[in-house]
């Protein structure tokens, strides 16, 4: 049973990439641009920090060490090596991002074991310091630690983001062409033929080169069948309404017979010709769903009544193609049911027409064989009806042209069930 648009689009596929992965290409190129350099710009900034922040406080710190310690032994010097004498501070105060001050305290604890306080807060760019014997002194921070480097972390992050705004432009341009080839595959897909041109990148011309050949080659297929399916079947209508018109003079027993035999060949060249005819001539329009089911119940069994539910809906679909699959469903329920309904629905991404019967229905592991060209569920059953088994093929390519799908299974009314389903 075939599956819809949607459903194959959102069913994962096996080896399927993590779900915090990014899922466009885009995204994922993204990712790995902006991770190494994210990498690189932390190491880089840790590894300067524990240099700038330890190693060169540290050695400035034992170089005020010695300067503190000979303004401890002689403190009329104090004012020369510009440090303030005074009360010491209440209690140690440093704020836990600051790693100098950290690097700093530690060296001074090493150097002077009677340290009991180290204030970095309290007034701004000062260091105070508290000593057992009551004794405190206040110096310049600049004295023990280098100048914090804003500039050149400011720099770092500002041409990390230009260069990363440089590369995603470049992406950019990269990822436009598969974009464009992205949107005429899926054109080709729906029975329309999109201008495209191969650009971007060698490999990605190459798939677009590739793309556009083979597109070639199924149209000439198309064509092909067409003018095959077309040539044989007009061919044919000659000789028979040659033999039509003899059976119609003759007077004998057979001749009925001959001639029912004569109407089951045209409707097998009706079909044939519908069949090759497809939706060649038939353009896109917004039209009314509603009315069309109705004209297409109308025209598959004029003498049959036909339930038809399902709300008031416009889409932009293939009219003639969609009245001619319908007219197709509802023919093939009204042979083998005797009870018809023809529904309408629509979701948040589709929109589905569903015709079902009271008829025996289908196996379920026949669906997909019923829905090939020709082919016939009942090998041993006669072909005096005009059945060619392509009934329901004809309704996939209608569905297909659409971008959607066919389904198959078990209706509630105890036959089959067949839904288009087409994106809106």
């Amino acid at each position: 049973m075939d599956a819809s648009p949607t459903a194959l689009r959102d069913r994962p596929p096996r080896g399927a990439s993590p779900r915090w992965l990014p899922r466009s290409f885009y995204a994922r190129a993204a990712l790995i641009l902006i991770v190494p350099v994210v990498t690189i710009q932390l190491a880089v900034a840790v590894m300067f920090l524990q240099r700038h922040y330890e190693d060169v406080t540290v050695q400035m710190t034992s170089n005020m060490a010695r300067e503190i310690a000979l303004a401890r032994e002689h403190p009329d010097l104090a004012d020369a090596l510009d440090i303030d004498l005074g009360a010491p501070p209440a209690a140690s105060r440093i704020r836990f991002w600051d790693l100098s001050a950290r690097a700093m305290r530690e060296q001074l604890r090493e150097d002077f074991p009677d340290l009991v306080a180290v204030d970095t807060v309290s007034v701004r760019k000062r260091v105070a310091l508290g000593f057992e014997d009551g004794t405190g002194m206040r110096f310049d921070r600049h004295n023990v630690s280098a100048a914090n480097p804003h500039q050149l972390l400011v720099l770092m992050v500002a041409t990390a983001i230009l260069m990363t705004a440089v590369s995603f432009l470049f992406m950019r341009g990269q990822i436009r062409p598969i974009r464009r080839l992205a949107r005429a595959a899926e054109a080709f897909g729906r029975g329309q033929h999109a201008d495209y041109r191969p650009t971007g990148a060698t490999e990605v011309r190459a798939a677009g080169t590739a793309f556009l050949d083979m597109r070639a080659r199924i149209e000439r297929h198309i064509e092909q069948r067409t003018l095959l399916l077309s040539g044989v079947s007009h061919d044919l209508r000659t000789p028979l309404t040659r033999m039509k018109l003899e059976l119609s003079m003759m007077d004998v027993p057979q001749s009925a017979e001959l001639a029912g035999d004569v109407e089951a060949m045209e409707r097998i060249i009706d079909t044939f010709l519908e069949f090759a005819r497809e939706s060649a001539t038939d353009e896109r329009a917004r039209v009314a769903l509603k009315p069309l089911l109705r004209d297409a119940a109308e025209m598959a069994m004029p003498n049959r009544p036909v339930e038809l539910t399902g709300p008031e809906l416009d889409a932009d679909i293939y009219p003639e193609g969609m009245r001619r699959a319908v007219a197709n469903l509802v023919k093939n329920a009204g042979r083998y049911g005797d009870r018809v309904r023809v529904s309408l629905q629509s979701g948040a991404g589709a929109i589905v027409v569903a015709v079902e019967d009271d008829g025996p229905g289908i196996p379920e592991n026949a669906y997909e064989a019923a829905m090939r060209p020709f082919s016939r569920l009942d090998d041993a059953r006669s072909n005096t009806a005009g059945n060619v088994g392509l009934g329901l093929s004809i309704v996939r390519d209608v569905a297909r042209a659409h971008g959607g799908a066919l389904r198959l299974g078990r209706s509630d009314l105890g036959g089959l069930k067949a839904e288009i389903v087409v994106p809106r």
